[in-house]
């Protein structure tokens, strides 16, 4: 992550030069600070702010906008908790506000949180520059880097008494998906809440590019490592926005940069410019300024099943050499090898064998298709792999959970809505998912929990391609194919009348079912490819091995969470093994170990004992903190600490 910039406090009467006079001044750290003035007014925001709601958001778009940034709240519930925990006892409230500064959730805050309301930090206020001029979220959002705002650098003259600490995250393609922040009162001013931060939102961004690395599949990371290793020239590993995540030996002799170095520090390029190479290469390659001299890099992309960036893989060569043809010094370039498009779905079972030819067989057809499977059991995962491996491959890929929105909510996320359809509505309305799904595939999870009308929309959709915006009577038309999914019992639905009849002969062809984890007789292959991902993910090498008693647990335990509850499990069983080679059950969460085996086992008892010591050791004694690490509610914690006899902090 970039390095934060720093506003610093500045003389009142710079603020008023500048607002009332148009001055400017030469000192280094307030011309600063103007030139993040200067941008503000130029966007129209106001040095006097009224004391309104002005500015919210509220109702359905701010639900919109929360459901947008849920991946991180999704992937790193733990993170932003134990960061919440950091900075509340100081009286610091934590923000997460969404890519255009609307704020989706607020934590912590202590005694200032009454303050905090007063100046709108609370969901659904706008942050933005041009809302509130020069501060901590808006500012990082326009530079896209940690940004530290303390007291008058502040743009309005209402926060002059405010200390704002932001960092950006950004996913694994480099796009910005949320920024994290933690404000408080200027006499409270402590950068070291915010470099606390930077940390948060660089953990946040390693667990984003884990989960992107997983939706991979084991294929795509060990092809990375073998194409590093094997590489005689120079080869870096590049993630977005510009960390050089791998270098291998040659890269490391030649290039002499430390780990976790910044891509600009180390080739004189920007991550920006790398994509646009891959994207369109130069002739002969592009050019660079290393250590070593002048070079060329080659670049290739690397990408998840969907088609989203996941890093970029750049060869290197003397600034004479070319890159086409043989690579001097060096192995050929690698031809990328074709990608099986179900090559994510790990299937040793026969039945889920059979599942995945017959989806093969439906996938270059025009046919809408439904997935037959548990809560947790890959659903997403194969609809992606239908995706990919049918002609609308190259079109886009969209996914939304019917059961998750309300009816309304739903019906203008699918077909969008029409300018001041209701109060909060985008001036000049919205596509819907239909319309920016349009040449490619639409996946409707949990489709049985649409509400009958929407079935009836579905259908026509399905029919002949029409559908309505809400709050217009225009007639649209999309060309998108739908894979659609449920766990429940279609039969019994239909029969009750909550299921459309009709909608269920439409799909009743082409249904594909997945056996649930319990049911498949691959559970221990399945869980070596997963933790080979997780620790490839991790660059954690080699990948640890079961002992025999946790390979007992696996196939014992029944997996109500399916393939989601395995993965969070081994997630778990990798942070515990720390560098230990094997995992036994020391490293299980502890409610696992005790749904197979009795809770008498002396052994079992003491490694439950061992574990909630050394986690609760490893956090200072935060029991909420020791929770998430063990993957268990605090509730289970707690009783789990008397039956040890073992003490926490909170």
């Amino acid at each position: 992550m970039t390095q934060a910039l720093l506003l610093r406090e500045v003389p009142s009467r710079s603020w008023s030069d500048f607002h009332l006079r148009g001055l400017r001044s030469r000192v280094p750290h307030e011309s600063a600070v103007i030139e993040r003035w200067s941008r503000a007014l130029a966007l129209g925001a106001r040095r006097e702010l009224p004391d309104s709601e002005e500015h919210l958001t509220r109702g359905e778009p701010l639900r919109l906008r929360t459901e947008q940034t849920a991946v991180v709240s999704g992937v790193g519930g733990s993170i932003l908790e134990q960061a919440t925990s950091l900075v509340a006892p100081r009286n610091y409230v934590l923000l997460v506000s969404d890519p255009h500064g609307t704020v989706v959730s607020v934590s912590g805050g202590g005694e200032f949180a009454p303050d905090a309301r007063r100046v709108r930090l609370i969901d659904g206020a706008d942050w933005s520059e041009a809302s509130r001029g020069t501060n901590a979220i808006g500012t990082a959002i326009a530079e896209g880097r940690p940004v530290f705002v303390r007291g008058t650098a502040h743009y309005a003259r209402q926060f002059h008494d405010l200390v704002c600490y932001a960092a950006p995250v950004f996913d694994a393609d480099g796009s910005l998906v949320a920024v994290l922040d933690a404000t408080s009162r200027f006499a409270m001013a402590d950068d070291s809440v915010g470099h606390a931060i930077i940390e948060a939102a660089r953990a946040l961004e390693h667990a984003l590019r884990t989960r992107a690395y997983a939706t991979a599949g084991l294929a795509v990371t060990r092809t990375l490592a073998r194409s590093l290793d094997r590489m005689a020239g120079a080869a870096l590993l590049v993630e977005a926005p510009g960390r050089v995540a791998r270098m291998n030996v040659a890269a490391r002799v030649s290039l002499r940069a430390p780990a976790e170095a910044g891509v600009e520090a180390v080739l004189g390029v920007t991550f920006g410019a790398l994509r646009e190479e891959a994207r369109s290469p130069s002739p002969g390659g592009l050019p660079v300024s290393t250590a070593s001299g002048a070079q060329r890099a080659r670049v290739e992309p690397i990408e998840a099943l969907d088609g989203r960036l996941l890093s970029l893989l750049v060869f290197l060569e003397d600034g004479g050499a070319r890159l086409t043809g043989g690579r001097a010094g060096g192995a050929p370039p690698l031809a990328p090898a074709p990608v099986d498009p179900f090559a994510a779905v790990f299937a040793e079972d026969p039945t889920l064998q059979r599942a995945v030819a017959w989806a093969r067989r439906l996938a270059p057809s025009r046919l809408p298709i439904m997935l037959l499977a548990e809560t947790g059991g890959g659903k997403e995962l194969f609809a992606r792999a239908i995706h990919a491996a049918s002609p609308r491959a190259n079109g886009p890929f969209r996914a939304i959970n019917c059961g998750s929105l309300s009816a309304s909510l739903l019906e203008s996320e699918l077909f969008g809505y029409g300018p001041a359809a209701f109060t909060g509505a985008e001036r000049r309305g919205r596509e819907g998912l239909f319309a920016v799904a349009s040449g490619g595939t639409l996946f409707l999870d949990e489709v049985a929990e649409m509400p009958p009308p929407m079935q009836a929309a579905l259908l026509r959709v399905l029919e002949d391609g029409s559908y309505q915006r809400v709050g217009e009577t225009t007639v649209q038309r999309a060309d998108v194919r739908i894979v659609c999914a449920t766990c429940r019992d279609l039969d019994a639905l239909v029969a009750a009348g909550s299921f459309r009849k009709d909608l269920y002969y439409r799909l009743h062809g082409a249904r594909v079912a997945l056996p649930p984890l319990r049911e498949r007789t691959d559970i221990l292959a399945l869980a070596r490819h997963v933790l080979g991902v997780l620790a490839a993910a991790n660059h954690r090498v080699p990948t640890p091995a079961f002992s025999r008693e946790v390979e007992a647990v696996l196939v014992q335990h029944p997996w109500p969470g399916n393939v989601r509850e395995l993965r969070s499990v081994l997630e778990v069983a990798l942070v515990l093994a720390g560098d230990a080679l094997t995992l036994t059950p020391d490293h299980l969460p502890p409610e696992l170990a005790t749904s197979v085996f009795p809770a008498s086992s002396s052994e079992l008892v003491h490694a439950e004992g061992s574990a909630v010591r050394r986690v609760l050791a490893e956090v200072a004694g935060n029991v909420s903190l020791a929770a998430a690490r063990l993957g268990v509610a605090r509730s289970t914690l707690y009783r789990m600490m008397r039956r040890h006899g073992v003490r926490g902090s909170d």
